[in-house]
C-alpha cells in the first residue's frame, strides 16, 4: 500500500526547482503524509469525509485514493475544476455561513473532516463551531496550518482536548497539524 505521502505527492505539480506550483501542497510544501499515515492505520475506516477549502480540487483525487472505501466530499467558495467521479462530491459555499455548511454536510456524521480553507482564526473557529456537528462520535476534525497555533497552543489543547502534530516543512520551520477527535 502507498504511504499517504506518496499519494499526496503524485497529486501535486512541481516546477524544475522542486517547488510546488499546481495540485495539492499537503506534502510538497508541508509534510504532512507521515502525521496523517499515524492518524489513519486503517484507512479502510473512514467512509464518509469532507474537505474544506479545495482549491484544484487536487486533494479530493488524493483523498480518493487515501480513502479507497470513502465518499470524498469537497466544499470551496469557488468552483471546482477537478474531474467528477466516482465517490467524489464537490459543493459551492462559503463555510464561513452555517447554512451553506449544513447544506453541504446534509445532516451526515462525517468520520473525518480536513479544514484546509483561508488559515485565518477567525475562520477557522467558525468553520469548527460550524461542523463539529457533523463529525461522527469517533471521528477526526482536523485543521491544516491553524493559524497563531503557536501563541494559542495551549489553549486549543486544554479548551477542545486537541492534539496537536507538529511537523517540518520541507522548506524548514514547524507546521502544526490541529487534531479534534470526538468521544465516542
Amino acid at each position: 500500500m502507498r504511504t499517504i505521502a506518496d499519494i499526496f505527492r503524485s497529486h501535486s505539480v512541481l516546477d524544475a526547482n522542486g517547488r510546488h506550483i499546481n495540485g495539492t501542497d499537503k506534502q510538497t510544501n508541508h509534510n504532512y503524509g507521515d502525521a496523517y499515515d499515524s492518524l489513519f492505520p486503517d484507512r479502510s475506516a473512514v467512509k464518509l469525509m469532507l474537505e474544506i477549502g479545495i482549491t484544484d480540487g487536487s486533494s479530493m483525487l488524493a483523498w480518493r485514493e487515501v480513502f479507497q472505501e470513502a465518499l470524498v466530499v469537497g466544499m470551496d467558495i469557488e468552483p471546482c475544476s477537478c474531474e467528477r467521479g466516482p465517490r467524489l462530491e464537490f459543493h459551492r459555499g462559503d463555510f464561513r455561513n452555517r447554512e451553506e455548511c449544513e447544506r453541504t454536510c446534509g445532516g451526515r456524521q462525517f468520520d473525518f473532516i480536513c479544514e484546509d480553507a483561508t488559515h485565518q482564526l477567525a475562520d477557522t473557529l467558525c468553520a469548527l463551531l460550524y461542523l463539529w456537528p457533523f463529525v461522527k462520535p469517533g471521528g477526526v476534525y482536523v485543521v491544516e496550518e491553524f493559524a497563531n497555533i503557536g501563541m494559542l497552543r495551549l489553549n486549543i489543547m486544554e479548551l477542545f482536548g486537541a492534539v496537536i502534530v507538529d511537523t517540518v516543512g520541507p522548506f524548514g520551520g514547524v507546521e502544526s497539524l490541529t487534531v479534534f477527535k470526538k468521544p465516542n
